[in-house]
């Protein structure tokens, strides 16, 4: 399938449509503002692909909202991020960006649908970031 043919595919999440592109574009709009920013810089430091990045995040956002996967990977967010030293600090500045830039690329609806899930999926990466921590220790 070609770029554009994925950009053109669309999804229905509680009765919105996103298309492949909408995600595409904020995840790269977000990763590139996440490249200048003072604070989130370090943690994401050890990503030394930032277009496969982009891909597999735009995939991963893709198949969280519904999507059909297109994409052999597998996902390990936790210790991924545990590892590039993430916490609650970077996961405030991260929402805050994440939102702003959802806010500047999408509908106030999808907008806050996304903003809604990916609240919820940062507190419980924190949560799980904290029990993995424990489990280094143990």
């Amino acid at each position: 399938m070609t770029s554009e043919e994925l950009d053109s595919q669309t999804l229905t999440l509680n009765g919105l449509t996103f298309t492949h592109r909408d995600i595409r574009m904020v995840v790269d709009r977000f990763y590139g503002q996440v490249q200048e920013d003072s604070l989130l810089k370090v943690p994401f430091a050890s990503v030394h692909d930032w277009p496969e990045h982009v891909r597999r995040l735009t995939h991963f956002w893709w198949i969280k909202f519904g999507g059909k996967p297109y994409m052999f990977t597998h996902y390990d967010p936790v210790s991924k991020h545990f590892h590039a030293g993430f916490n609650e600090l970077f996961l405030e500045r991260w929402l805050a960006l994440f939102h702003q830039t959802m806010k500047e690329e999408l509908t106030e609806a999808q907008s806050s649908l996304w903003a809604i899930i990916s609240t919820r999926m940062g507190q419980a990466l924190t949560m799980k970031n904290e029990l993995y921590a424990q489990s280094q220790t143990d």
